[in-house]
Formats: C-alpha cells, structure tokens, sequence
C-alpha cells in the first residue's frame, strides 16, 4: 500500500511538472533553430533542486515523499535529458555548429553554475533563518 501511495504522489508530480514544461515550452519559443525553451527548463530545475534538497526540506521538515515527489516528479517531468539530446543531435543535423557549441556550453556549465548558486541560495536561507532566531 505505501509503494501504491509513493507511485501516486510521484504521478500527481510528474503530471504537474509536465505540464509546466508545457507552458514553459509555449513562452520561450525556439528561435533561429536554438531550443531556448529546453534550455530554461533544465537551467532553472538546476537551480530549484539543490534549493529544495538543502533549504526546503531541512527548513520545513519534509517527509521523504514530499520531496520524492517535488524532485523525481515535478522537477523530474519538468527538466528533460532526453529533449536536450534531442535538440543537440537536431542542431548536429542541420549544421549548426555555433548555436551546438553553445547549446552544450551553457547547458553543462550553466547548469553547473545554477547549481552552485541554488546551493549558495539554500545556505544563505539557512543562514538568515538561523540569524534570526538569535
């Protein structure tokens, strides 16, 4: 019965992360053939996970299946590997080598980056929460 509950909770995430994706993929259109859309949706998940993993879930005392379902599901559906794939072997295809080149670079170092500063975003949460109950 709790896998039963797990898996529900993980659908209830995945359906709502993919339709943001969704949304988010009608606003930042691709444009000259580089797929912006995609690229926002990995990099702001890039930032939002570490801040959930390190401030949301010791701030507010999550259960394991809230964020389960925060991270492998809304952010999991949200974020897509496989659309990146996708739209690098696409640009590959067409020849377009300086949108690939860049695509890769800022989405591998950006998401790095982004990572970092949700990490520091989350300390500095901590930090501030911590100063004020002094």
């Amino acid at each position: 019965m709790k896998r039963l509950k797990v898996f529900g909770l993980l659908l209830i995430g995945a359906f709502i992360g993919s339709n943001l994706r969704y949304l988010e993929s009608l606003v930042f259109k691709p444009q000259d053939g580089f797929p912006l859309g995609t690229l926002v949706a990995n990099l702001s998940g890039a930032l939002v996970l570490p801040f959930l993993i390190h401030y949301l879930q010791d701030r507010y005392h999550l259960s394991t299946n809230t964020i389960l379902t925060l991270s492998t599901g809304l952010l999991g559906s949200y974020t897509t590997f496989s659309t990146f794939t996708a739209d690098s072997f696409r640009l590959f295809q067409n020849g377009q080598w300086w949108l690939l080149f860049w695509y890769l670079t800022v989405t591998m170092v950006g998401g790095f980056l982004v990572a970092l500063l949700g990490n520091y975003w989350a300390a500095s949460q901590a930090f501030n929460d911590w100063s004020k109950r002094k």
